[in-house]
C-alpha cells in the first residue's frame, strides 16, 4: 500500500507543479487586476465566472463521471476506441444544443444577474468559454488515467500561458478590462481544445459512434450532475447573493478572499484528488483496499491542514507585497473561514469512496441539496448584517454538513472504518495553532517570522507525542530521510 502512495505522491507533485503554474500567473495578475480593475467590477467578473464554472459542471450532462467509472472497463473489453469516440461527440452535440436558447436569452439572464443588459455580451463570452473548457476535460481525464501527468501538465501550461499573456495585453494595453480577461480565458481554451481532439482523442478514437454506450455514461453520471447542482448551490451562490443582498463591491472583495483561499484548492486540494481518483477505482477488487481507502483519508487530512497552517501563517505579508489597494486586501478577512471549508470539501473524495464504487451517485443529492438549504437560508439570514464573514461562515457550515451526510451515506454501501478520532486530533491541534500565532501579529517580522516556523514544526511533532504515527509509517520516514540525506549530503546515515 504505501508503494502505491509513494506513486500517488508523485503523481499529485506533477499534478500539483500544473496547479501552482496556474496560481503563480493568477498571482502575478493581482496587481493588474489592483491598478486596472475597480473593485465593483472585479466583483462582476466573480459573477461572470461564478456563471461559467455552474454550467460546466452542468452541461456535461454526466459524460465526464461515466468516462471516469467506465475508463478501465472499456479499456479491458477492447471496446474503449468507440467508448471515447461516443462520448466525446455525444457531448460537443449535447453542450450545443443547450447552449443555444442560453445565448438568446443573454439579455434576460444579465438582467436576473446583475439587474441590467449591460453585461449580456459578456455573458454570451462566458457561454463560448463553458463549450471551450468542457472540451478540455475528457482528453485530460483520458492523461490522467493513462498516468500521463507530464502531458497533463504541458497542455495545461499551453492553455494558461496564452490566457496569460493575452490578459496583459488586453488589459494593460487596450484597457479591455473584465470584457478581455474573458476574451483571453476564450482564446486560451479554444486554442487547448482544439490540440486535445487533434493530439489526444482523434489517435484513440476506433470503432463506430454509439448511443448505447454515450448512454452508458449519462445514465451513471447524470444523477452526480444533480447532486452536484446542490453542492454548487452552496458552492457559488455566494457571490450571486452577495451581489443581490449587499454591493458590488462586497462582491468583489469576498471574491478576491475567495480567489486566495482556492489556491490551496487548485494547488493541493483538487491535485491530490486527481491523483487519487484513479487509484480508487483500479484498487476496486484488490484484498486490502478498505483500509487503503481509510489511511488515505488520515494522510489526506493530515498534509492539508499542514499546508493550511504554513500557508495562514504568510499569506498577509505576500498578499501585501501585490495588493496595495486597500479594497482588495479587505477580502483577506474571508481567507481563513474558507480555507478551512476547502479542506473539508477535499474530504468528500476519500468518504464518498462507498457511493462511487458500488455507482449508487444518486445518494449525492441528499447531502447536496440538504446543504444547499442550508446554505442559502444562512447567506438570507447573515450577509444582510455581515456582508462577505457572513457568506463565507455560510459555506463553512453547509460544507462541514455536506462531507458528514456524505460519509453517513456512503458508509451503508460500503463499510470503511475512517480513522475519524486522528482526524479530529489534527483538526484540534491546527486551530489551537492557529490561533497562538494571531499573537505573533504585533511582532517585528524577523521574530513573527521565526516564531511562525517554530509553531508550524509543533504540528507534527506533538502529533508524534501523541502516537499519531504507527510504527510502520515511522520506519518509513526514517528511511525516506535517509535516503535524502545520502543522496544530498558527503555524510552517510546507517
Amino acid at each position: 500500500m504505501l508503494d502505491q502512495i509513494r506513486k500517488i505522491t508523485r503523481q499529485t507533485a506533477v499534478y500539483g507543479l500544473g496547479n501552482v503554474l496556474n496560481k503563480l500567473l493568477g498571482f502575478l495578475l493581482i496587481p493588474l487586476y489592483n491598478n486596472f480593475i475597480p473593485i465593483g467590477r472585479f466583483g462582476d467578473l466573480a459573477v461572470l465566472e461564478t456563471t461559467i464554472l455552474l454550467f460546466t459542471s452542468i452541461l456535461h450532462f454526466g459524460v465526464f463521471s461515466g468516462h471516469q467509472r467506465y475508463f478501465f472497463i472499456e479499456k479491458e473489453k477492447g471496446t474503449y476506441g468507440s467508448f471515447l469516440l461516443s462520448n466525446y461527440a455525444g457531448n460537443i452535440s449535447l453542450t450545443l444544443i443547450s447552449l443555444l436558447p442560453l445565448l438568446l436569452l443573454s439579455g434576460q439572464i444579465s438582467g436576473l444577474l446583475f439587474g441590467g443588459t449591460e453585461n449580456a455580451e459578456l455573458l454570451r463570452l462566458a457561454f463560448w468559454i463553458v463549450l471551450a473548457e468542457i472540451l478540455c476535460v475528457v482528453p485530460l481525464q483520458i492523461l490522467q488515467y493513462e498516468e500521463k501527468p507530464f502531458q497533463y501538465l504541458f497542455y495545461n501550461f499551453i492553455k494558461l500561458a496564452l490566457s496569460f499573456t493575452l490578459t496583459i495585453i488586453l488589459v494593460r494595453f487596450y484597457s479591455a478590462g473584465i470584457d478581455g480577461i474573458l476574451k483571453a480565458r476564450l482564446a486560451g481554451a479554444a486554442v487547448t481544445a482544439a490540440a486535445f481532439m487533434l493530439l489526444v482523442v482523434v489517435p484513440r478514437v476506433s470503432g463506430p459512434f454509439s448511443f448505447k454506450h454515450l448512454w452508458i455514461s449519462v445514465r451513471f453520471g447524470f444523477p452526480a450532475i444533480l447532486g452536484n447542482l446542490g453542492f454548487l448551490v452552496f458552492q457559488l451562490n455566494d457571490r450571486y447573493m452577495l451581489n443581490w443582498l449587499s454591493t458590488d463591491a462586497e462582491t468583489g472583495k469576498y471574491a478576491f478572499g475567495y480567489k486566495i483561499a482556492n489556491f490551496i484548492n487548485l494547488i493541493f486540494i483538487s491535485t491530490i484528488g486527481l491523483s487519487y481518483m484513479p487509484s480508487m477505482f483500479s484498487r476496486e477488487k484488490e484484498e486490502n483496499n478498505l483500509r487503503y481507502y481509510r489511511k488515505m483519508l488520515t494522510y489526506y487530512c493530515f498534509v492539508i491542514a499542514f499546508i493550511i497552517l504554513g500557508f495562514l501563517f504568510f499569506y498577509r505579508e505576500l498578499i501585501a507585497l501585490v495588493a496595495r489597494n486597500r479594497d482588495y486586501q479587505e477580502g483577506l478577512a474571508v481567507v481563513p473561514v474558507l480555507a478551512m471549508s476547502f479542506m473539508i470539501m477535499g474530504m468528500n473524495y476519500f468518504v464518498g469512496v462507498g457511493l462511487y464504487l458500488k455507482e449508487k451517485m444518486i445518494f449525492f443529492l441528499i447531502p447536496s441539496f440538504t446543504a444547499a438549504g442550508l446554505n442559502v437560508f444562512l447567506n438570507f439570514m447573515l450577509i444582510p448584517g455581515m456582508g462577505m464573514m457572513g457568506a463565507a461562515w455560510s459555506n463553512l457550515a453547509a460544507q462541514a454538513l455536506y462531507t458528514g451526510l456524505l460519509a453517513f451515506i456512503a458508509s451503508r454501501f460500503m463499510k470503511i472504518s475512517f480513522e475519524w478520532m486522528k482526524i479530529a486530533m489534527i483538526c484540534f491541534l491546527a486551530i489551537i495553532l492557529f490561533f497562538a500565532e494571531r499573537f505573533t501579529g504585533s511582532m517585528p517580522f524577523i521574530a513573527a517570522t521565526a516564531l511562525r516556523v517554530a509553531l508550524l514544526g509543533l504540528f507534527p511533532l506533538v502529533l508524534y507525542k501523541l502516537n499519531f504515527f504507527e510504527e510502520i509509517e515511522l520506519q518509513r520516514i526514517r528511511e525516506g530521510i535517509s535516503r535524502v540525506f545520502n543522496r544530498f549530503s558527503p555524510w552517510k546515515m546507517d
